[in-house]
């Protein structure tokens, strides 16, 4: 069956409008153009690098690097806005099958899966005002109304910020998620030395932590080698050295981090190409024990998920490798920001700053089904949040986390989550 929005102007007039649903102001609106396929997609490219993108998943090289590689993706769905005055407006997001789990801690109960237009991360882009943001948000929500998708999801947004205000309002109540988890973003800013970049903690800690890389060095003397991977030549064996570690580690077990499955390898060979990844290696033996990774994008660079061998948890050689990245990156001019990400790992509250709070708004279609399992997901997701707070205020919960992570790692290996 045809797609509803195919790649046309919509006009609407010289001086047309549009009233977003909170009832504001209207807009004046000049095209509307609405990319579903690759093709128009790139026809956009011109259009979209003129707009200034700030995270590395709403670039269209990335963008299409994941539409391509099909799996939960079903098409792109771009919104690009011309405005009067050149105040261009981007939506960017793809349709895709997501599953809505309705899960107890880690454990997930029962999965039904949906079509979802996902906003990238960052992918509201050009907005100056509220007014602006909802503009896109009316034109996002289109496959909800025309039956090409159930849900919107929006990820990570800035729960103090206007975005997250307009999509909240939008819909009825039995239409928005409720409960959804509030997790801090963890950054730090970069000065150009690690030293200084450690100024934040007590001499106490500096000099405990300076005494454990030297441990390290002197326990494992001639033995330890690192390796920093950049060049696409040497894509294979990272992937394998990641692998090795990856593996053993217990975000594997919870289908998290790197899984090498032909989508990390299609992103990492796309970033490797462009020159935006590192992975910093560190090896016992030549054997890979530790790994950091991440993407340097617009000065920010962001951590992916890192891996460590846990039979050598004592010995400290993530966060040994972790200072090695550190600094590298403090010694690189193109870089200003460390992104740790979001959650609440020991690493990013010790070394970085929160700099915003997050949540995900969800908002389904007028559909009883999805409606129905939208509300018993958020029902979960309050019990789930009362959990998460006693596990993190007590110490018995906190031994119980880590005895349910000891079990994912133990599980074997596991497929990347669909879910929201």
């Amino acid at each position: 069956m045809a797609d509803t929005y195919c790649f046309k102007d919509h006009m609407s007039g010289e001086t047309g409008s549009i009233g977003s649903q909170s009832g504001s102001t209207p807009v004046s609106v000049g095209a509307v153009t609405i990319a579903t396929t690759v093709d128009e997609v790139e026809a956009l490219r011109d259009r979209w690098r003129a707009i200034d993108v700030k995270d590395i998943d709403s670039d269209i090289d990335y963008f299409l690097t994941i539409v391509r590689c099909g799996g939960t993706t079903v098409r792109p769905y771009v919104v690009y806005i011309r405005r009067e005055g050149g105040r261009d407006l981007l939506g960017i997001s793809r349709i895709e099958r997501v599953s809505l789990p309705l899960k107890f801690g880690y454990r997930k109960l029962v999965s039904p899966e949906f079509r979802a237009v996902v906003v990238t991360f960052g992918g509201i882009v050009g907005t100056r005002e509220r007014a602006d943001e909802e503009l896109l948000l009316d034109y996002l929500q289109g496959p909800l109304d025309t039956g090409d998708a159930d849900l919107l999801l929006l990820r990570n947004i800035d729960v103090n910020g206007t975005l997250y205000k307009a999509a909240s309002a939008r819909g009825s109540c039995l239409r928005r998620s409720h409960g959804r988890e509030i997790s801090g973003r963890w950054m730090a800013r970069l000065p150009d030395t690690l030293d200084r970049f450690l100024e934040g903690r007590s001499s106490k800690t500096r000099q405990r932590l300076k005494g454990q890389d030297r441990k390290l060095l002197r326990d494992y003397a001639g033995r330890l080698r690192l390796h920093r991977f950049e060049n696409i030549e040497e894509m294979a064996e990272l992937c394998r050295d990641m692998e090795r570690v990856a593996s053993r580690t217990y975000q594997r077990g919870l289908g998290a981090g790197f899984l090498n499955s032909s989508f990390d390898r299609a992103l990492l060979e796309e970033t490797m190409r462009q020159g935006w990844h590192r992975t910093w290696m560190l090896y016992l033996d030549d054997v890979p024990v530790a790994f950091w990774t991440g993407t340097n994008y617009a000065s920010n660079f962001a951590i992916g998920t890192p891996g460590f061998d846990p039979d050598y948890t004592k010995d400290s050689v993530g966060r040994f490798t972790m200072f090695r990245m550190v600094e590298d990156l403090c010694a690189d001019p193109t870089v200003s920001m460390l992104d740790f990400g979001y959650g609440e790992a020991d690493y990013k509250t010790a070394f970085g700053e929160c700099q915003r709070y997050e949540s995900t708004v969800l908002i389904t279609s007028r559909r009883p089904f999805p409606i129905a399992v939208n509300l018993a997901a958020s029902l979960f997701s309050i019990v789930n949040s009362q959990g998460r707070r006693l596990i993190k205020e007590t110490e018995w919960g906190r031994r119980l986390k880590r005895m349910w992570r000891g079990r994912a790692a133990a599980g074997g290996n596991a497929e990347r989550p669909g879910g929201i």
